[in-house]
């Protein structure tokens, strides 16, 4: 089949990115919704598990925790946890937490599978054509290429799917006042953790069964909140 400039430019300047401003990504989304009508059907589809790495703000914990579903519109996912994991670090500065979110999209869920693409011996040559008539546009499609796991989906961010998010154990020395640890002791047994890959105060993942267990304290919390001031605007 024939893949067009269109397709090409659209891909690319997706690719490129926005640098979080949204007015931009909005734009480059409906380039790409255009761009991708005329695919054939194998080109929308996903049939293994899709991650996301998400920082989360506290104004949109009400959709993402409480709904269970924020819609986002046309974003990128990943089939590749680890890459998932290590996307735009640990921890930004104004945000709550990062998630990794778990998603076996619907067809009708899928924009487009940048990893099927590059399968495709057709793609492949076209790309390579578009690259000698326009090599400096063509610089991100080829710098990615698949090598990210990339799929383009409109699945909605749930926190039930949240799989892991990022906390940090408490600093070493808080840890041994709880425990009753002497100072003498402290520096030997601080060795033997990081050498054990253990290090207190660390920034990492916790695990799906730590991070649902969090999210359903802060929905049970929330509503103690909620109940609590019903309660006291009665009262007045």
């Amino acid at each position: 089949m024939k893949f067009s400039d269109e397709l090409m430019f659209a891909l690319a300047s997706w690719q490129k990115g926005w640098r979080e401003n949204q007015e931009e990504r909005e734009r480059l989304s409906c380039e790409l919704l255009a761009a991708v009508q005329g695919l054939d059907r194998r080109f929308k589809r996903v049939s293994c598990i899709c991650y996301r790495k998400r920082f989360l703000h506290h104004g949109e914990l009400v959709d993402i925790v409480l709904k269970d579903e924020k819609n986002e519109g046309v974003v990128s996912w990943t089939t590749n946890q680890e890459f998932a994991e290590i996307f735009k670090g640990l921890q930004k500065s104004d945000a709550v937490s990062g998630a990794i979110f778990e998603h076996t999209p619907s067809n009708d869920e899928v924009v487009l599978n940048i990893c099927e693409l590059w399968e495709d011996a057709d793609f492949v040559a076209a790309a390579n054509q578009f690259k000698e008539r326009h090599p400096t546009e063509a610089i991100p499609l080829f710098h990615f290429k698949d090598t990210q796991g990339e799929v383009v989906l409109t699945s909605p961010l749930k926190a039930s799917e949240i799989i892991a998010l990022t906390g940090a154990s408490s600093p070493f020395d808080d840890l041994c006042d709880q425990a009753g640890i002497p100072e003498s002791q402290r520096d030997d047994i601080f060795t033997k953790l990081v050498q054990s890959g253990h290090c207190p105060g660390e920034l990492k993942y916790i695990n799906r069964e730590s991070a649902q267990r969090i999210i359903d304290n802060t929905i049970r919390k929330i509503y103690e909140k909620v109940l609590a001031y019903k309660a006291e605007q009665l009262r007045e």
